[in-house]
């Protein structure tokens, strides 16, 4: 399983540069050049010197050479999986896990996107290993605590590539602590957490993390709420359910259930890990929007879970002499047909990325080069994402937040662009209509006022993922 999981894995790299990039691609060249954000220094020191290396053998970027390192990471994230869950799961669980994250077309999505979170994810994982090792296999005292203090310093690193991660560690240092405090069944309750040395470890990370959370956090999300606004849980839940899919969620609540009834712990804990993260997420979601991609890094925590069918089953005997004996029997086959429903479904909708759904991008490329060569010199461009513009436009600009290109068209220049609408100059407007909904209504309608009174539709990319309207639209003002 292993093995064909890596061999899935490699749809990381096709069609690695077909298509567009979108804002947060563009956003994440240019800032890792320029050192301009410190939120996320793990992943700009890390990304800014490949994109350096790229520029000092390479030449000019393309979506490409922008996109390999995340591919690299998120293929690298697959053995990792199996490697983080194969000592206290089990290696059967543990491939089917890798597989099943080597399907996901979530897991493809960011694998191909010039951002930080495949980087993150592989952190955590690093993280979670050596956290589910001190806590769950046997080994001495002083190597569970090296194992533990590895773990934390993995998932600190994850967190400096992006603060979202400290969701992960924060679940791993009070999921072990939640089960021995709740009443489960004594089987739960692998080791005396309250009075060993692994909890006591917890215990201070845990006083420690809610004192600096108390400094660190209020900042971070006064700047998200300034970026994306309010929060609600529904918009949470809802872009969850959507990413790791009802099919896969399901086989997760599955698992556990499966879990609980053979009294498997680490499955228990994996679950409970979950529920911590995601109660957290909720509860910033309730004065900032979080989007399901904040929790990326813990999709081979959801695989885990659906995996758990695969473990063998386990059962008592007694020998001759009448003493108990536990023997361990094959994996059941109707656990190896569920998974491979659960690889079918997932390759599904990977094949439909790769072909219909376009990589699930906007053709900001298409449309903006589009324009470029029909324009006269005198022709005004406003267009929707325009550091993205900035990128096809003057590809050779290394600061993308200082657009020259095209006159940026978004909410905070609705007023400007009314005002540019009086001048007699041809206007070409690309835009993506989703992003509209974020402007203030009364601009908003002006806008579109505008463009069906004035303006006459030139060329579209249409593009409908579900719910979403990823299309890109060119118009032109005579």
């Amino acid at each position: 399983m292993l093995l064909s999981a890596c061999l899935i894995g490699l749809l990381c790299f096709v069609r690695l540069g077909q298509w567009s990039l979108w804002i947060d691609e563009v956003f994440t060249y240019s800032d890792s050049l320029n050192n301009n954000p410190t939120d996320n220094p793990v992943g700009y020191v890390v990304f800014g010197w490949f994109y350096r290396l790229l520029g000092d053998y390479g030449g000019t970027p393309t979506e490409w050479s922008l996109r390999i390192l995340p591919a690299i990471l998120g293929w690298l994230g697959i053995p990792l999986t199996y490697w983080a869950f194969s000592k206290p799961a089990g290696a059967r669980v543990a491939a089917g896990a890798a597989l099943l994250l080597a399907a996901s077309t979530w897991h493809l999505y960011w694998a191909q996107n010039a951002r930080f979170y495949t980087l993150v994810q592989d952190l955590v994982l690093l993280g979670s290993g050596f956290g589910l090792r001190a806590l769950f296999v046997e080994s001495k005292g002083h190597t569970r605590l090296v194992q533990m203090g590895l773990a934390l310093l993995f998932f600190g690193l994850a967190a400096l590539g992006h603060p979202t991660a400290a969701i992960g560690a924060g679940a791993l240092v009070v999921a072990p602590l939640l089960m021995n405090a709740l009443p489960l069944p004594s089987e739960f309750k692998a080791r005396p957490l309250l009075v060993d040395s692994i909890g006591r470890v917890l215990w201070a990370v845990l006083i420690v993390g809610v004192l600096v959370s108390i400094i660190w956090v209020r900042p971070i999300l006064a700047l998200w709420s300034s970026n994306k606004g309010g929060g609600t849980p529904v918009h949470l839940v809802l872009t969850l359910g959507f990413f790791v899919t009802p099919i896969l969620g399901t086989a997760g609540l599955l698992g556990v259930w499966d879990a609980w009834r053979r009294r498997m712990t680490v499955g228990v804990f994996a679950f409970v890990f979950l529920l911590v993260g995601l109660l957290v997420a909720l509860g910033v979601a309730l004065f900032v929007r979080v989007t399901a991609q904040y929790l990326f890094a813990l999709l081979p925590w959801f695989c885990l879970l659906a995996a758990l069918p695969l473990a063998p089953q386990r059962r008592e005997t007694t020998d001759t002499y009448g003493q108990p004996q536990t023997s361990v029997e094959r994996t059941r086959p109707l656990a190896f047909g569920f998974l491979g429903l659960l690889v079918l479904s997932g390759l599904t909708s990977c094949g439909l990325y790769l072909t219909v759904r376009a990589g699930e991008r906007p053709a900001w490329r298409e449309a903006y080069r589009f324009v470029w060569n029909q324009r006269d010199a005198n022709d005004q461009i406003f267009g929707m994402a325009g550091e993205v513009a900035e990128f096809y436009l003057d590809p050779q600009s290394k600061n993308m937040r200082a657009i020259e290109a095209v006159s940026y068209l978004n909410k905070w220049r609705a007023r400007a662009t009314s005002r540019w609408m009086r001048e007699d100059r041809r206007a070409w407007y690309v835009v993506n209509r989703e992003e509209l909904f974020d402007w203030p209504t009364s601009d908003r309608l002006e806008f579109e006022a505008m463009l069906a009174s004035d303006c006459r539709l030139v060329r579209s990319w249409p593009l409908y993922i579900e719910s979403r309207d990823l299309s890109v639209e060119v118009y032109l003002r005579e």
